[in-house]
């Protein structure tokens, strides 16, 4: 309690200082109006006081609408502060340059001034349009392991839905399924992480969901948000309940849930085995993910698509004990930012994730990690917008 209550207070006195510099740097400097210091300064302890606040009813939180509120809140207090630190940090540079007739240089203040928009527009641009506007991202597999009657076999994968977020609001999520049936799959996955927290998240997309359709039908697998372990629950019982519920629901929209299991796809007597786990968890989050529960005969001849919602999973277990064929996962979100032009792209994920985007191979098999739909705690995608992954395999 008092650790956190020092890490407010650090956080607070921080961004005073900025603000600080901030007004001795640029509003004395440009402006001697009192009415622009005064409101200044109005505006920004304001600010303070309120993400003060905020902090307070996060401690108190009792349901997901006033969390999804708080978020949003939180935003908006990172889209000032944020350009703020990124001026202060460039523009303190002209100190360290001696003045020129009497003045102190401002090279550094002119480039921390665009840095500082480019933040501002970036931030904004994330949270207006790049978190509701999905990219398809298409790729081929071409491998020599796939029977004759599966070429060009085509699968859609989606991942990270964390419907929460929508607050109900469905418009989104029906053009998704709309924009996936257009493709015609033969194969419809979903990767894990279809709620924040609680099943009844779900209740409102239910309908639109199970129009998703594919000939050989829409399977998924569960990811480390969808089991609750991130709330407060009265009691065992209830969080069980909470997932069974969300398994029940999903079953009843018409998808296949493969919790450590998995099913055999066929097509005149040639089959390829389609097989799920739980989520794999790192520590120290529970490890539910049973592979050889899913799939005893792991290096058997079948041509084996794996969902796995932690892309960890793959160097950990799959390339050293198995010859599965594809894996598809989710998880990472590309950290919900990523910079760059085609496959030479940068993001906070990498410092984390080694396999934190797009597909991979070791020559045998593959990985794809998709940046999936929704986000987690901040309500933006920069760069990282959502996707909808479509994979078609062919015959070599």
């Amino acid at each position: 309690m008092r650790i956190q209550i020092f890490m407010l207070l650090a956080l607070l006195l921080l961004n005073f200082l900025v603000d600080l510099y901030i007004y001795k740097r640029l509003v004395l400097h440009y402006t001697s109006k009192k009415w622009i210091k005064c409101g200044y300064w109005i505006f920004n302890l304001a600010l303070l006081a309120s993400i003060a606040s905020a902090t307070y009813i996060i401690r108190h939180y009792s349901g997901q609408i006033e969390f999804t509120r708080l978020m949003w809140f939180f935003y908006a207090y990172l889209l000032f502060y944020v350009p703020k630190i990124v001026y202060a940090v460039l523009s303190v540079f002209d100190f360290f340059f001696p003045k020129r007739n009497n003045r102190r240089i401002r090279f550094f203040s002119v480039i921390g001034s665009v840095c500082a928009i480019f933040v501002f527009v970036s931030m904004l641009y994330g949270a207006t349009y790049g978190r509701l506007h999905y990219t398809v991202n298409k790729e081929v597999i071409v491998t020599d392991r796939i029977p004759a009657t599966f070429n060009n076999y085509r699968i859609v994968q989606l991942s990270d839905l964390h419907l929460g977020n929508f607050k109900n609001k469905t418009g989104f999520i029906s053009d998704i399924v709309k924009q996936v049936n257009e493709l015609n799959p033969d194969l419809i996955v979903f990767t894990g992480d279809l709620v924040n927290n609680r099943g009844n998240e779900l209740d409102a997309y239910m309908s639109i969901l199970s129009q998703l359709h594919a000939k050989d039908g829409v399977f998924s697998v569960l990811g480390n948000h969808d089991y609750g372990d991130y709330v407060r629950w009265k009691s065992p019982n209830d969080k069980r309940e909470n997932l069974n519920q969300l398994i029940k629901k999903q079953n009843s929209m018409g998808w296949k849930m493969l919790n450590n299991a998995s099913q055999y796809l066929r097509r005149d007597g040639d089959s390829i085995a389609i097989i799920g786990v739980e989520n794999w968890g790192e520590p120290p989050f529970p490890q539910y993910g049973d592979l050889q529960k899913a799939y005893p005969t792991l290096t058997d001849e079948t041509f084996k698509i794996l969902l796995t919602h932690n892309p960890v999973h793959w160097d950990a277990e799959i390339i050293p004990s198995t010859n599965l064929d594809l894996s598809l996962s989710g998880h990472t979100q590309a950290m919900q930012i990523k910079l760059g032009f085609g496959r030479f792209c940068i993001s906070p994920s990498s410092w984390k994730y080694k396999r934190w985007s797009g597909l991979y191979n070791n020559g045998k098999q593959y990985l794809y990690v998709n940046d999936g739909i929704g986000y987690v705690f901040l309500p933006m995608r920069i760069g990282a917008t959502p996707e909808i992954t479509v994979i078609d395999i062919k015959k070599e």
